[in-house]
């Protein structure tokens, strides 16, 4: 059967087979560097580790469930457009598979779907600024924080499978706490060279990396820009008047729509449960320096 397959039918089904198994080995990849990571630390916090399993486990059976359901509909619609007429229980062979996908761009039939109309992209814009925004932002500087290895393999896993299943698993991988590294001072001969490199023409870019904005500032930053997208997009959609309801149902109002909108929900969900603890931790001990400082002033008394 495969022989009798054109070059472009089997070219459709290679690249649809190595989507599928490129998602195994970043799993593998993932999965297996979260366990290293935990079996190192003696301290790992297992209440905070199966949250985070579990919303991942959540959050790609949600996405999921409307990605399959999406590629059903892809194919149908192909063989509706095409004249296809088949029994309802014949089994769907590969031949009919390869020509869905030869003549299918699955992909950017599904980024049509989710940008058409405003209030879609109401769902769809909020995923995007998260990833291109803070999510690269986090990735990088937690990743290099905490020492996770492969940073790179938690960006692709978000856009082939899903934003929400590769954050939980980044927020898996942060459970364990940093190990402290001792600081290296400046040697001597480094300090020697600093005279030297005063009168070159790149001693000026040199001095702007060393005095590079912090993480906090391009938080902001990106947050304004953001925000500045998203003042646009929510009065030209209407949303503010549309309602909860209407938004609803445009989430339901496709399986492609379905998949993202929930990769949106699941996401919000998860960085509310990460950031929570860290603004309590952070009011706990607001709340204990203050009341030392008071302590140490009725002692002085």
């Amino acid at each position: 059967m495969v022989t009798s397959l054109s070059t472009e039918q089997l070219t459709g089904l290679v690249i649809f087979g190595s989507y599928f198994i490129g998602i195994l080995c970043l799993f593998v990849l993932v999965v297996q560097s979260i366990s290293e990571r935990h079996r190192e630390s003696a301290t790992s916090g297992p209440a905070s580790s199966w949250i985070y399993a579990g919303l991942a486990l959540a959050s790609f059976g949600y996405t999921w469930y409307y990605m399959i359901s999406f590629m059903q509909w892809s194919f149908m619609d192909y063989e509706r457009s095409a004249g296809v007429s088949k029994n309802a229980t014949e089994p769907i062979g590969l031949e009919r598979v390869a020509n869905w996908l030869r003549s299918t761009a699955l992909f950017e039939q599904a980024w049509t779907i989710v940008c058409d109309g405003p209030l879609r992209w109401w769902w769809s814009e909020q995923l995007c600024l998260f990833t291109v925004g803070f999510w690269t932002i986090f990735l990088q500087t937690k990743g290099k924080e905490h020492g996770v290895k492969h940073v790179w393999a938690y960006m692709l896993l978000g856009q082939l499978v899903a934003i929400s299943v590769a954050t939980n698993l980044f927020f898996l991988a942060l459970v364990p706490p940093v190990k402290e590294k001792k600081k290296k001072g400046v040697s001597g001969e480094l300090l020697m060279l600093v005279p030297h490199s005063l009168w070159h023409d790149y001693f000026l870019s040199n001095l702007l990396v060393m005095h590079a904005p912090p993480a906090r500032t391009l938080y902001w930053l990106v947050a304004l820009l953001s925000a500045a997208a998203r003042v646009r997009t929510i009065t030209v959609s209407g949303s503010l008047t549309a309602g909860p309801g209407t938004l609803w149902a445009v989430l339901k109002s496709h399986p492609a729509q379905a998949s993202i909108g929930w990769d949106v929900v699941w996401t919000t969900i998860s960085v509310l449960i990460w950031v929570r603890p860290l603004s309590v931790k952070g009011q706990l001990m607001s709340i204990l320096s203050t009341a030392g400082w008071r302590h140490r002033g009725v002692i002085n008394k």
